[in-house]
């Protein structure tokens, strides 16, 4: 009985433990065609969210990656005008577990508690390019810190 009372106090005066963190340690780069630069890409606004709790961000995601908008089709790039739109109000209104924006050589840092799984999504405003993006899921447990290469190219060009 005593070792039980010691036990629980001593859970009691050191608290409840902090949750593990891990640094998501990443760039923005452009695209492996863009041969024009060799450093990265600087200001991509750059959120983290949790993959499992944000299914509305991943839909858009995956409506835009559906459309063939690349062949010039008016209805396809209107459509994905209207998903990148929708897109973006639901990246402003999720709730976030981090943000940064790339410095001037393109990197940045987010540090998150530990789970499963990251959707680290960035988005910049580029002249000339209609869609500046580039999202990646990366697993975010048992490590201390994980490397993320956000390719940021206009998704014509993927």
């Amino acid at each position: 009985m005593f070792l039980k009372a010691a036990a629980f106090v001593s859970l009691l005066i050191l608290g409840p433990a902090k949750p593990a963190t891990i640094l998501l340690d990443g760039s923005a780069q452009p695209c492996a065609d863009v041969k024009e630069s060799t450093s990265g890409i600087p200001g991509v606004h750059v959120y983290a969210f949790n993959a499992a709790k944000i299914p509305t961000i991943r839909q858009s995601l995956n409506a835009l990656d559906s459309l063939d908008w690349e062949n010039g089709d008016p209805d396809a790039m209107r459509a994905s005008v209207v998903e990148y739109n929708r897109l973006i109000t639901r990246v402003q209104k999720a709730k976030k577990l981090g943000y940064a924006m790339s410095n001037g050589n393109g990197d940045f840092e987010i540090t998150v508690q530990q789970m499963d799984s990251v959707l680290v999504f960035g988005e910049a405003k580029m002249p000339g390019e209609a869609f500046y993006y580039s999202s990646r899921v990366v697993p975010a447990i048992d490590k201390d810190e994980v490397r993320v290469i956000l390719l940021m190219c206009s998704q014509q060009l993927l």
